[in-house]
């Protein structure tokens, strides 16, 4: 009895590996026509083409997966032995397959329900890494595994083990062991000690969590695993990891270039891993155009770098401290395409893109936002008499808030347009306490503001941070008179055949009509002829232009933001750790001081010797001559006048009192209606004075 028993296990075990045998050879033949040719030569693998990385004006600004390979005994012998260890224990043991680790892998994935843990070998993952980079699913696992036989059967294991070792990324711009020992350690990989040797082999599983440079000590406890990996597999005894523990690691300084262009190819890169993936970015040959265009970003740097230097003289510094940072970002308004990202003055000092990040706060650099939707939800326009004076606004459940003003100074009654070009606080302040933070946080993101906003009133003034990268793209949205592009980075994506992957496609979306948007331009315009920001015209600056500053409490931040009809940019100057950017005359550096003349730099030189273009005025707007203080047409008695540009149906004429055609009977003797305090009425034809809250 218990002979047929066994004899029906045996059999059991034969159909079930038959079972098995069939499986995979009928997994063979369906996928076969879809698995690559091994080469003769595992080399001709090695040398595959990089992935090339242009601007749009046709240069190289990056190269990712560059190799040099070399033979295996030039490779420290430490180094194979510490990266079996880690990486595949029984590498010498099996056929491409490490069946314990696979079966771990599976019920892994299994009970996650993804891709979690992939069991691979050395075998497994090299075939990865040639040819199934661009997908994670079980059908690519099955193609690894069929290839991962297929490499076994055609080369000895000392060929898969120096391809793999040529073949595998360490972080810092390092592919293969000889370009990571350059890397961390300035020496051949045949020259690296066991101690280096295991901070390499610690690498590849997790480049830029256990990179030396900036994880140290997470570097030093991974080293630590692997060569205690190496003395349970008997590779090293525990004498030599203790010796080695106690050696010097003499770590490279870091090697990091000064390119202006790196913090633009940096964004592309975490644009492209984060749709794609890294193995696909890095590992297929791909040819990326970007928008870059690297002459604006030589502009951009080489304004910021001048500006930079001069400002460093004037302003107070303790000892020791960091150098002003600056970002621009330039955005051609009719596609929505970066064509300059300048994240800091210096990439091989700090590699941080301020251009990007939006934990700065823009200060007056976000009124336009609060203006418009006053406009547009109130009826406003840029004749509209408002009231500069002393403001508390009661706020329920917390203290009253009073803004001051930057000069605090009162200017009384002042159209809507003179109100932001002096860039009056108390008037923004009171047109988003009457609309509500709610509808302005709305058109901010009609404009593309993507950021975190705070729905308190002093959103007013600018108090949530933002980015230059997005304060550009909205700023170009007024430019275009409404219409919103998708800033984008990437033009398209070849692979190493040619055949076209990605293509940006551009359509913009017409958020707002022209016509409303218009008088916005145009108080803009203001701002850059005789506001806060007519250093732009005082440096020489001639084409038509439209702008505005922006400073936050303290001198911290500084901003000039500002668009011709091609073009928005966005200027920040400040000090990464938030300092006061005082200066030693005791006055601090404003968005006119620090910023505007960095963008009329980079401007100037973006536009040379191309003829000025005026901006196109809608059909449905007329301009006009009003009085200042009024907002009527200016009469010859008016102290001061302004043209606006206002829709045609606005009527700007003052009332018949005012022209001195009839004596005012008792009726008549009230207040003038445009100046009206403590009320919500309107005039028709010229919006009344911003009620007190």
């Amino acid at each position: 009895m218990i002979g047929r028993f066994l004899h029906s296990i045996n059999l059991l075990l034969l159909t079930l590996i038959l079972v098995v045998v069939l499986i995979v050879a009928g997994l063979y033949f369906w996928l076969n026509q879809d698995l690559p040719q091994l080469p003769k030569n595992l080399q001709q693998i090695n040398l595959s083409l990089p992935t090339e990385i242009y601007s749009s004006d046709g240069e190289r600004i990056k190269v990712l997966g560059e190799r040099h390979p070399i033979a295996l005994e030039d490779i420290s012998l430490f180094f194979t032995k510490a990266i079996i260890a880690v990486e595949d224990s029984r590498f010498y043991r099996h056929s491409g397959i490490d069946h314990r680790g696979l079966v771990r892998a599976f019920l892994t994935n299994l009970r996650k329900k993804r891709i979690a843990q992939g069991g691979s070998t050395i075998t497994q993952q090299l075939s990865k890494n040639l040819f199934f980079s661009f997908e994670r699913n079980w059908v690519r696992k099955i193609k690894e595994l069929l290839i991962a036989f297929q490499l076994e059967a055609t080369f000895n294991k000392e060929q898969i083990l120096e391809a793999y070792c040529n073949q595998i990324y360490f972080g810092s711009g390092a592919y293969g062991v000889e370009e990571a020992a350059q890397v961390y350690f300035k020496k051949r990989a045949k020259d690296l000690t066991l101690l280096q040797a295991a901070l390499l082999a610690g690498l590849p599983n997790s480049p830029n969590n256990a990179n030396p440079f900036s994880h140290y000590e997470r570097a030093m406890e991974r080293t630590k695993y692997v060569l205690s990996r190496m003395v349970s597999e008997n590779l090293i005894s525990v004498e030599e990891s203790k010796t080695a523990l106690q050696s010097n690691i003499d770590l490279a300084n870091p090697r990091v270039e000064s390119d202006p262009n790196l913090y633009f190819v940096d964004q592309v890169l975490e644009e492209l891993e984060r749709d794609y993936g890294k193995e696909f970015v890095h590992f297929g040959g791909l040819k990326i155009l970007t928008t870059l265009d690297t002459r604006y970003q030589e502009f951009a740097f080489k304004g910021a770098r001048n500006h930079l230097e001069a400002l460093e003289n004037k302003v107070i510094k303790e000892r020791g401290a960091a150098p002003l940072q600056a970002a621009l970002v330039a955005v051609e308004n009719k596609s929505g395409a970066v064509r300059a990202m300048l994240g800091g003055r210096d990439y091989s000092f700090s590699q941080f893109n301020r251009a990007v990040s939006n934990n700065r706060l823009p200060g007056s650099s976000f009124k336009p936002f609060v203006y418009f939707t006053a406009m547009e939800e109130l009826g406003y326009s840029p004749a509209t008499v408002v009231i500069d004076e002393p403001l508390t606004i009661d706020i329920p459940g917390s203290e009253p808030w009073s803004p001051k003003n930057f000069d605090e100074e009162f200017a009384g009654n002042i159209v809507l347009k003179k109100a932001l070009m002096k860039s009056i606080n108390i008037i923004s302040a009171k047109l988003l306490n009457e609309v509500g933070p709610e509808k302005v946080i709305r058109t901010a993101r009609k404009f593309g503001i993507k950021s975190p906003l705070g729905k308190n009133l002093s959103l007013a003034l600018g108090t949530s941070g933002l980015s230059a990268y997005e304060v550009a793209s909205a700023y170009s949205v007024i430019a275009n008179l409404g219409v919103y592009n998708e800033p984008y980075l990437i033009q398209h994506i070849e692979d190493f055949q040619g055949n076209r992957l990605f293509e940006h496609y551009y359509q913009g979306v017409q958020q707002f009509l022209p016509d409303s948007l218009f008088p916005l331009l145009n108080m803009m315009q203001g701002v850059i002829q005789r506001g806060t920001g007519r250093i732009v015209r005082r440096m020489g600056f001639k084409h038509p232009a439209a702008g505005k500053t922006g400073t936050t409490n303290d001198f911290k931040d500084a901003w000039f933001n500002g668009f011709t009809k091609d073009i928005s940019a966005s200027v920040w100057v400040g000090f990464d750790n938030n300092e006061s950017m005082q200066t030693k005359s005791g006055k601090g550096l404003t968005g006119a001081s620090a910023a505007a003349p960095i963008w009329v730099h980079f401007m100037q030189k973006a536009l040379e010797g191309k003829n000025p273009v005026n901006f196109p005025v809608p059909e449905k707007i007329k301009f006009a001559t009003v009085d200042v203080q009024t907002g009527y047409l200016a009469q010859e008695f008016s102290l001061e006048t302004l043209q606006v540009a206002v829709k045609e149906d606005v009527d700007l004429s003052p009332p018949p009192a005012l022209l001195g055609e009839q004596e005012p009977d008792e009726t008549e003797l009230l207040p003038d209606p445009t100046i009206i305090k403590n009320s919500q009425s309107t005039m028709p034809g010229n919006k009344n004075a911003v009620p007190n809250p």
